[in-house]
């Protein structure tokens, strides 16, 4: 036995020196540069490109089997343009190992590498001649059904030892003639440690990418150190340094980092905390923020939780004031049921917000969300509030003369959402409101606000509000405003002193239109108001009618012009008026305000949409001894004067008909001489009666 195995193994070392004698005969004498012309050829003969081989081809068969190549270059397919290039590469692995299935690799040096992928309109590419083929076949299955002799040895795992591998200076472009669109990654370098199962690696990459739909050009660096087990299929990322500068989505100046480390296996990933943060500026604007969280993701139930969500941003504009804005909250998303909610707690400027929102569905998205708002002030953000001592710029009227800009609805064409929004107190358009409440539900073009309910101005409303994203922009209102004090409302909703009193004010309209004019343009529906204890802002109709009789002497009749006066006005003790809405104007024609002086009655118009009013209104003064603003009116009593008041809501006028004044007062006039003769003519009868009857 120990003979046959020493003859044994004298045998296997007399192969081994011939093997080695032939390697280091064919390393002697072979010398592959003397094929070049075959290669170009059978390239030539079966792709019809070029292959040049400008520098020497080297090889080694020991200790170290490897290949080192220059200057090389392929054509596209049928033409000398070229397609790739390198312009030196280097690969060498370790022979013996090979023997135990132990895969050493000296070196992977690849420098110069660059190719040119083109899509054609037609649908084809510059590389379908090299990819069509054998390649392309599936297959053939083994007809005994057993392991073929290669499957049982790829059931053996190869260890992989790897020196490093650098690559520098490669560069990829991408056009697609169709689209016009293109794409390229330049500077791409990169640079490992020894790569060892289970033992950990560094990694360098580095690269730039320019594209120009949409218009990108960043650089991009990623430093990592990374370990594989590839028997338990557990990796681990420490050291993740991942930076991306330059300009993208618009985005100048972007800086965007991303830092923490990663660890998991086939079933689930995880990290302790990830950090990202990003500094990007757009038309003057800057945006900062960074966004911390440990993560966890589920391979196999493709969940993500995202726990202990962070993030901070800060906005800055130089025509507005900075904004700071702080989440917490926790994200869980769900993929195979297209579901993903989000809890949290944020303090935007001056607002704090809580709540919950989601997606339930992706493709469509469809939202959700339930929020909760302590205070919202939209004006601060929309530049509708402005300090009362700021003068007008001077570019204020070229701003004013500039045409109004269109709504834009398209968003709502495809919006999917249902939620509500609670409010404590909230400021829109000037207008305040407190305890805001509204469910939302938008699809197929349109929004519903519905119920809406808030308390507003010593009183409440509820109604609903519809958006329509048609190829016109519709809008319908439905409002019951109840105990309103109908002062404060109009000064904040149009900074106009009209009317005061409290009461009831109901709305329901609808228009459509392309801006918010020709929407005001386009009004249709109905209005009503009553209120209790108020005023008519702007003339005092008793006073005015007693100068009017003092003055009657030095008047030829006509007309008196008076112009609104903010300091003046009417009270009343009820209020009470319809409105038919059409096209943009309201129709009033059931007036009627009562005071202890007067009555008003009248019909008229108010033009939404200009601002104005025509109104024809009727005021008679009652039997009072003693009327608004103290003064005898008794000789004035059951006069009516029609009063036109007309002109822009900022500078409305009153106009006194003084010839119905005196029709009015010489009517009087002749009803009292009327009943004064009348009276002595009874006087006269009944003293005749006496008379004759003796009594």
């Amino acid at each position: 036995m120990k003979k046959l195995l020493k003859y044994l193994l004298l045998t296997l070392g007399g192969i081994l020196v011939v093997l080695l004698a032939l390697a280091a005969y064919l390393a002697a004498t072979f010398n592959p540069n003397d094929y070049k012309p075959q290669a170009v050829q059978l390239v030539k003969d079966k792709f019809d490109r070029t292959l040049a081989i400008n520098g020497d081809i080297k090889l080694s068969f020991y200790p170290a089997l490897g290949a080192e190549l220059g200057g090389i270059s392929l054509s596209e397919h049928g033409s000398a343009k070229e397609f790739a290039a390198v312009d030196s590469a280097r690969v060498s692995l370790q022979l013996m190992p090979l023997l135990s299935r132990e895969l050493v690799v000296s070196q992977v040096e690849v420098r110069g590498l660059r190719a040119n992928l083109v899509k054609n309109k037609n649908g084809s590419s510059n590389i379908d001649d090299l990819t069509a083929g054998e390649a392309s076949k599936p297959a053939k299955p083994d007809q005994t059904g057993k392991p073929s002799e290669a499957e049982q040895q790829g059931q053996k795992p190869i260890a992989f030892n790897i020196d490093h591998v650098l690559i520098e200076d490669a560069s990829l472009s991408y056009a697609d003639e169709g689209s016009g669109a293109k794409y390229a990654v330049n500077k791409l370098s990169l640079k490992t440690g020894k790569i060892v199962a289970g033992s950990p690696s560094d990694i360098e990459l580095g690269f730039s990418v320019g594209a120009s739909q949409p218009k990108v050009n960043v650089d991009i660096q990623l430093k990592m150190r990374l370990s594989f087990a590839p028997d338990t299929k557990r990796f681990k990322l420490e050291g993740l340094d991942f930076g991306v500068k330059g300009e993208a989505a618009g985005l100048n100046l972007l800086a965007l980092s991303l830092k923490g480390s990663v660890e998991g296996d086939a079933t689930m990933v995880k990290s302790d905390e990830l950090a990202l943060e990003f500094n990007a500026q757009q038309d003057g604007k800057t945006i900062k923020g960074k966004l911390t969280t440990p993560v966890a993701v589920a391979l196999e139930t493709k969940i993500i939780d995202l726990k202990k969500l962070l993030v901070s941003l800060s906005l800055s504009d130089p025509k507005s004031a900075p904004l700071a804005i702080n989440v917490n909250g926790s994200v869980h998303a769900d993929i195979p049921k297209q579901r993903v909610t989000v809890d949290f707690s944020t303090k935007f400027d001056e607002s704090t917000i809580t709540g919950r929102a989601g997606v339930t569905h992706f493709s469509p998205p469809a939202y959700i969300f339930d929020l909760n708002i302590d205070k919202l002030d939209v004006d601060r953000y929309t530049g509708e509030k402005k300090s009362e001592s700021a003068k007008p710029a001077s570019g204020a009227k070229a701003a004013a003369d500039q045409p109004e800009q269109p709504l834009d609805f398209s968003a709502l064409k495809t919006l999917q959402a249902n939620g509500s929004i609670k409010i404590g107190a909230l400021t829109v358009a000037k207008l305040k409101a407190q305890n805001v409440h509204l469910d939302v539900k938008a699809g197929n073009g349109r929004v519903d606000m519905d119920p809406l309910t808030a308390s507003l101005y010593q009183g409440s409303v509820r109604g609903s509000l519809a958006l329509v994203a048609t190829a016109v922009p519709q809008i319908a209102v439905k409002q019951q405003l109840t105990a309103i004090s109908i002062g404060p409302l109009l000064k904040d909703a149009i900074d106009k002193d009209l009317l005061e009193g409290r009461g009831d004010v109901s709305l329901d309209v609808s228009g459509q239109g392309a801006t918010v004019t020709e929407i005001k343009k386009a009004l249709d529906g109905s209005a009503a108001l009553s209120l209790t204890n108020g005023a008519l802002k702007g003339i005092n109709l008793g006073e005015t009618l007693r100068n009017a009789k003092a003055k009657i002497g030095s008047l030829a009749g006509g007309e008196s012009t008076k112009a609104s006066n903010a300091a003046e006005k009417t009270d009343f003790t009820e209020l009470k008026a319809s409105f038919a809405i059409k096209n943009g104007v309201a129709h009033n024609s059931d007036l009627s305000l009562k005071s202890p002086l007067l009555r008003l009655g009248g019909e008229g118009d108010i033009n939404i949409g200009t601002s104005s009013m025509d109104y024809l209104a009727k005021a008679t003064l009652v039997a009072s001894a003693e009327g608004q603003g103290g003064k005898s009116a008794a000789d004035l009593s059951g006069i009516t004067v029609p009063v036109r008041i007309a002109g822009p809501f900022a500078a409305l006028s009153y106009k006194l008909d003084f010839n119905a004044l005196l029709s009015g007062l010489a009517q009087q006039k002749l009803d009292a001489k009327k009943d004064e003769l009348k009276a002595k003519a009874e006087d006269k009868l009944k003293g005749r009666l006496k008379g004759l009857f003796g009594r």
